[in-house]
Parts: C-alpha cells; structure tokens; sequence
C-alpha cells in the first residue's frame, strides 16, 4: 500500500482544543465509503492532534484498484485517463468531491456516494466545538455555510427490469463483497450485482462453497431489480437457472408488482422478506 497525508483542520473560535469524537469518527466512515467509489481502498491513521482548533493529518494507507467511472462526471476526463494519474490524484478528486457544494455535484452522480458526503455535514452541523472546516489546501468551509455541502435526495424507486442473462465474472459464494458480470440486459455490460437471499433460496440451497472457482464464465438466467439509489444497483431477486441446470421458477410480474406496491405504502411493515427487495 501507498501512503497519503491529509491535513484536517476543524476550527473553533473559542481557541478549545476538542472535537466531538463523532463528528471524527462519522468523517472517516464516510471518506472510507466515499473512497471505495472512486476505486481507492484505504486505511485511515490519525496523527497527534495540534492546537489551534483540532488539526492533525490523517495517514493514508491506500491500494488503488483502478479509476472508477463517475470521475468522468466530476473532471470531464475518462477514467482511464485518471487511471494512468494514479492513486495520489485520485486522492485529490475525492477531497474536491468531499468539498464541493451541494449544486456543483452532478445529479446522476451515485446517490449512495452524495448520501455519505451528507452524513458528514449534518454530523458538523451537531458539533458545537466545529466552527469551521478544512481538509487538505482547499479554503475553510465556516460552519455557517455547512448546509450548502448537503445535497438533496429524492428517493427513487426500484425498477423490475425483467428477465435476463448473466454471464458471471468474478462470484462471491461466502458473500463478503458484491458479484460481478456481463448482465445482457445491460448491453452486455459488466456491472456488479447482489442477491435477495431470502428470494434466491433455492440456488444458495445448491452450492458448495468448498468446490468452487474463484473466476468463471458461467452463466445464469435470472430476474433483476434496479435500485437507483443503492450502492450496488442492480439486485438478483430469482436465480431461473445457472449453466442449464434449472434452479426455480419465475415470480410473477404482477407479484413484484404487488410486492412493491406494498413496500412502498408501508415502508415499516418487516412481515414478509419479498418486501425487502424494495426498500
């Protein structure tokens, strides 16, 4: 891994030198979650905090895992001209994302990502030690000016896409991190994708996870849900059958559509797992 230095600094014009723990702890949960878009995983170290306000940096341990396609929106280049730049100015971009105004972020940008750029805004609006904020080079943001770095979020509703073919990339059978593959649908386009556990029962029901590769090009027939505004889009609500072999049977489209018709008007209501899919 290479390693970064941050300087942070939150300010406070009474001169104390303190920090809600919270506010330290909900940033480095979001930049972590924010990182992980761009393609970058990394291991936050605090450094010895130093007075005037609470300013330190925060030590980067960082492994890039290649540029990540909503740069583009950010920088007007593709991501692999960014990929060619390197982890160092990736690094950068995320810092000009995390200190960017609400209205400068593009509205197709991941909502998931905008949503853990907010937490840390509204965590700084909490902090009464918190007069004003700065990370890296970029000018202190005061605390009154907070409420412009949080982005409104409509919520979006999951769209049934029907069914379709995925030829499978890279699985994950103990379930650590999402799959990925080229979904048909899509154009054939490689996307991550995830399970609803409780619908997919009967193809979980069939694996052995002792048995199988890490890399395939396997293919299953599947029924799919898009969920704008989660992080992993694209959801697997019925595994029809993989290399041929037939694992279950379709649900209905007008049983997803009452499924979500219910999940939407009751939100809170946990009775069956089908309702799951939808939030």
């Amino acid at each position: 891994m290479a390693t970064e230095f941050l300087p942070i600094h939150f300010g406070n014009l009474q001169g104390k030198h303190e920090i809600n723990a919270n506010s330290l702890v909900v940033f480095i949960e979001s930049y972590r979650e924010i990182a992980d878009f761009f393609r970058l995983v990394v291991d936050i170290h605090i450094g010895t905090p130093q007075e005037g306000g609470w300013k330190t940096n925060l030590i980067f341990a960082v492994s890039f895992i290649g540029a990540s396609p909503f740069i583009a929106l950010l920088t007007g280049e593709t991501a692999d001209d960014w990929g060619k730049k390197g982890h160092t100015e990736i690094v950068r971009i995320i810092n000009e994302f995390v200190t960017r105004k609400a209205s400068e972020i593009p509205e197709e940008f991941p909502k998931e990502c905008v949503k853990h750029k907010n937490n840390i805004y509204q965590q700084f609006q909490k902090d009464d030690c918190i007069d004003s904020f700065r990370l890296g080079d970029v000018p202190p943001i005061p605390r009154n000016n907070f409420h412009l770095y949080i982005k409104d979020i409509p919520d979006d509703e999951p769209i049934y896409l029907g069914e379709t073919d995925i030829t499978v990339h890279s699985p994950d059978w103990k379930g650590k991190r999402s799959w990925r593959g080229k979904i048909k649908i899509l154009d054939d386009t490689e996307n991550a994708f995830a399970f609803d556990k409780d619908l997919t029962g009967k193809f979980w029901e069939k694996i052995k996870l002792d048995l199988l590769p890490l890399h395939t090009t396997d293919i299953m027939r599947v029924q799919l849900v898009k969920r704008p505004s989660s992080k992993v889009k694209y959801l697997v609500i019925r595994v029809l059958s993989y290399n041929g072999e037939e694992i279950d049977t379709p649900i209905s489209d007008e049983a997803i559509s009452r499924f979500a018709a219910i999940s939407l008007q009751s939100p809170t209501n946990h009775s069956s797992p089908q309702l799951e899919l939808f939030r």
